[in-house]
């Protein structure tokens, strides 16, 4: 099996059984994200303590690619330190804008969702889950 078939595997498990597609009613931090265009509509909670999320959850309407990401995201957040994630986002951004770049080994099963850098419009979706998550833990003005 290809590289490519194997993350296609991957995002397609993701969206089909979603990874913590749920509400946290003890959220502490939370966010919604929307993408007019293609009619994703979701909610990030999570819950943080002394800086560390704790939890992750999401709900909401979403394509395929954004499902996948929310679903990786939420697994791959919980006992990740806040102050952190805008540096992780932008990783995971360099990720998918740049098809030379490499697989980072920290993302571990995230790094599938490469594949989809060949098209913009999905690259979008895979980011939405990922801002909205950074929108739950920013300050607000």
């Amino acid at each position: 099996m290809a590289l490519v078939e194997l993350y296609q595997q991957v995002i397609l498990d993701h969206n089909r059984t979603p990874r913590n597609r749920r509400e946290l009613p003890a959220a502490t931090h939370r966010a919604r994200g929307l993408d007019a265009l293609c009619g994703d509509d979701l909610i990030v909670e999570l819950t943080v303590e002394d800086g560390r999320i704790e939890d992750a959850g999401w709900h909401g309407e979403a394509c395929a690619v954004t499902t996948a990401s929310a679903s990786m995201l939420t697994e791959w957040l919980r006992g990740r330190s806040v102050d952190g994630l805008a540096n992780d986002a932008a990783r995971f951004r360099a990720l998918l804008e740049d098809p030379e770049h490499p697989d980072d080994g920290e993302f571990n099963e995230i790094n599938c969702l490469r594949a989809v850098s060949k098209f913009p419009s999905r690259v979008r979706n895979a980011l939405l889950p990922w801002e909205t998550a950074l929108d739950a833990v920013s300050p607000r003005r």
